[in-house]
């Protein structure tokens, strides 16, 4: 049985006084693509949200993640934005959650923190490999707001047997739609298994309209732009590597 001693919220400064009521929770599973990780990340950096609390457990792995050459441990932090009646609540973490009694201690105890102080709407994020056509994707137990992303330029799930989700993930999303009823699926069409900028960048854009706030997406149009150039130039030197396969396959060979 899950133990819920052995997960700590702490709160910052400015959390200890943050209004969570009425907040939108969004959270983002690792999955293909990376779309949910990137998009999140990218909002996060260009809204500048305020920290109010830092997730601490027994149940995160004991290793410390390597990225980009820098070492840092394992983390969950919430990040609360407002605006203009938009009010926002990000969950970031850098780890993928397998275990079962881990996953459900910390969404137990994430959603008693979030729900208790009205912070009842969640939407997960994730991305996968469906038809091969780039889109988002939502569903809802609620016509009303899945309309809503929809008009955003969504398309409804028409089948989706599993949700693509870590282990904390899925148990946020069954708590959420078990206790409150107010959750929401958006899934990004992923076209390969590296990382997906354009899917993430669709990812926002449905959700930024769905929940009615604004990002500036110029610096994610960049690396896009970026990401295009590299892999033009890996499919050159692949082409031209096949070419030079072929001509030496050619080539007479004598044995003397």
């Amino acid at each position: 049985m899950a133990r819920a001693q052995e997960v700590r919220i702490i709160l910052t400064k400015q959390g200890g006084n943050i209004d969570l009521r009425g907040a939108s929770v969004i959270d983002a599973s690792p999955s293909a693509g990376a779309a949910p990780l990137i998009a999140i990340n990218y909002i996060v950096e260009n809204l500048k949200p305020i920290k109010i609390a830092e997730v601490k457990s027994l149940y995160f792995p004991h290793v410390s993640l390597v990225n980009g050459g820098v070492a840092a441990s394992p983390k969950i932090e919430l990040y609360m934005y407002e605006d203009a009646g938009v009010k926002l609540l990000f969950i970031v973490r850098n780890f993928v959650i397998d275990s079962l009694e881990g996953g459900y201690a910390i969404a137990d105890k994430l959603y008693r923190f979030l729900a208790e102080r009205g912070a009842c709407n969640y939407y997960l994020l994730t991305g996968l490999r469906m038809t091969g056509e780039r889109a988002t994707y939502v569903a809802s137990v609620d016509p009303e707001d899945t309309r809503r992303f929809i008009e955003s330029g969504a398309r409804l799930i028409q089948d989706l047997e599993n949700v693509p989700a870590d282990k904390l993930s899925s148990y946020l999303l069954f708590l959420y739609l078990t206790r409150s009823g107010k959750a929401w699926l958006l899934v990004a069409e992923t076209v390969s298994y590296f990382p997906d900028p354009i899917a993430a960048r669709e990812l926002i854009q449905v959700l930024s309209k769905g929940l009615g706030f604004r990002i500036d997406l110029e610096k994610l149009d960049e690396e896009i732009e970026k990401q295009r150039i590299l892999l033009e130039e890996f499919q050159k030197d692949y082409e031209r590597m096949l070419q030079e396969g072929g001509k030496r396959d050619k080539e007479p060979f004598y044995i003397g």
